[in-house]
């Protein structure tokens, strides 16, 4: 698919009334563009000139001014990971989302990586309402903090809008003792209830997997599916529903313009409609200056205590989303041989997930404090764990058991090395695990340096919430400050001794 952005349909939101023949009319044609953003934790630019909120703001006016019939969506994920939320848990994102103007968002499960409260206190800042169908208190009851659906009447379609959370929340982030249920029986639910309050139209605003969100339009759930989550660019039609996601950042914002034809006759009412995808590469798109200027002003807030050099990289650094949730990297191995340095472990453990920088560092590069808590934002701590050689074993069994879906489980290490069999069954796929030169022993017991998040059963990891706590989360120290210290006493960032993990 072309990241260009295609031309707008003609007579776009024009309205009119013929006759045909046997008496029919037509009563109306109107067309609604649904603008996408998704996954968009990072305020400014790339270094190619992609994504931001300035960007994003522009696109968004734009789109308006070129039909007035224009919703726009956010898929999830704003608040976290970022490199000012370790600071403010996503305050800046919520003003900075104000300004750029949304009509509509999700939550994604990045937004409680800071823990419930925070999710609640900060989304109730959006000048938008936040849509969540299948939320739950630990009673079962419905989560008060948003509204399941809402309905829009634009140019005389009646919208139906569902809110989807990622059903696996609990897993990913930290919404304490709230419940996620699954996403397509709730949108199964509302989509009927909306239905027979007389919507036209039904959209899943949904920060689930791919394969949920291909489900709902499979079995014709609703209409138009707008995800999040899988930082994708996505568009998909199968004649009778239809999907889309927009990357991540708003690198590549999406559009699809659907086309409606309004029949009455006789009482009844009949709409058919039509989509037209779009994508806009905001690369060359000029900036919102307002917003522009607001990202400055926080940008600049960070500049004296980031812009300070820990080290230099003697070789190059890949801290890409594909990478770090697949295979072993240099990146990966410095920030677990950091963990297990800071902490005297035998091992260390984190996940690949909570590296996310997404870019390459060249050999010669100076690493400076910004360059770390980039790659490291979560605010996680080091913990020191005692785990059985048969738990490691378990760990290591989760973090490899989703590799073909490129989940961020996968496990970066330190002070072992296993084989993985990626064509065995999942729980199957480990062998030859190697402890300082020596078989793992299933019955002795190591010190496992990990991180809290997985500590407390974070990405599947729930063998390590059994395993004895040695250090706490509230004693510990931050991963991103024992990577700094690791770096700065390094000097020079070095190829690890070793191949750690081999993949067949």
């Amino acid at each position: 698919m072309s990241f260009s952005s295609l031309t707008r349909r003609a007579l776009l939101g024009m309205a009119f009334a013929t006759l045909l023949p046997g008496g029919i009319a037509l009563a109306e044609t109107t067309d609604v563009t649904f603008v996408l953003v998704n996954d968009s934790d990072k305020m400014a630019a790339d270094r190619d000139g992609r994504g931001g909120f300035a960007k994003m703001a522009a696109v968004f006016k734009t789109e308006r001014e070129a039909n007035p019939n224009t919703i726009v969506v956010h898929g999830g994920d704003m608040l976290s990971p970022s490199l000012l939320s370790g600071f403010d848990k996503g305050e800046h994102i919520v003003t900075l989302a104000n300004m750029a103007g949304f009509d509509v968002a999700v939550p994604g499960n990045h937004e409680y990586d800071f823990g419930p409260e925070n999710a609640t206190a900060q989304l109730a800042k959006t000048d938008f309402p936040v849509l969540a169908a299948n939320i739950e208190n630990a009673d079962g009851t419905p989560l008060a903090d948003f509204e399941s659906t809402m309905v829009k009447e634009v140019g005389g379609v009646s919208i139906g809008f569902i809110g989807l959370a990622e059903e696996t929340t609990e897993e990913l982030s930290s919404p304490g003792d709230l419940s996620f249920t699954n996403p397509v029986a709730a949108a199964t639910e509302q989509a009927e209830k909306l239905r027979g309050e007389g919507a036209d139209f039904i959209v899943a605003i949904s920060h689930n997997r791919l394969s949920l969100n291909e489900q709902m339009i499979e079995d014709n759930v609703v209409d138009l599916v707008l995800g999040g989550h899988n930082h994708n660019v996505w568009a998909y039609y199968n004649g009778r529903a239809a999907g889309m996601e927009s990357g991540h950042d708003g690198m590549w914002i999406g559009a699809v313009d659907v086309s409606f034809e309004i029949e009455e006759e006789d009482g009844e009412r009949e709409v058919e409609w039509t989509p037209t995808f779009r994508f806009t590469d905001t690369k060359d798109v000029e900036a919102d200056p307002d917003v522009a200027a607001k990202v400055a002003e926080y940008e600049a807030t960070l500049d004296k205590e980031l812009d300070v050099d820990v080290g230099t990289t003697s070789i190059e650094l890949d801290s890409r989303r594909a990478s770090v949730r697949s295979q072993e990297t240099v990146l990966g191995s410095l920030i677990a041989d950091a963990m297990r340095k800071a902490v005297d472990a035998d091992i260390a453990i984190t996940n690949g997930g909570g590296i996310r920088g997404d870019k390459t560092y060249a050999a010669g590069t100076k690493l400076t404090r910004r360059d770390v808590l980039t790659e490291l934002p979560f605010g996680n701590r080091n913990v020191l764990l005692e785990m059985t050689g048969a738990q490691v074993k378990e760990a290591l069994e989760n973090g490899v058991s989703q590799i073909e879906e490129g989940a961020g489980r996968f496990p970066q290490v330190s002070g072992l090395s296993f084989n993985v069999d990626r064509t065995a069954a999942a729980g199957s796929r480990v062998s030859d695990v190697m402890v300082a030169g020596a078989p793992l022993d299933e019955g002795a017991s190591y010190k496992v340096a990990t991180n809290d998040y997985m500590a407390g059963g974070g990405d599947g990891y729930a063998v390590m919430k059994d395993a004895k706590v040695l250090l706490d989360p509230y004693s510990a120290k931050l991963m991103a400050n024992d990577v700094m210290v690791y770096i700065r006493e390094m000097g020079e960032v070095t190829a690890p001794d070793g191949v750690r993990i081999t993949i067949k």
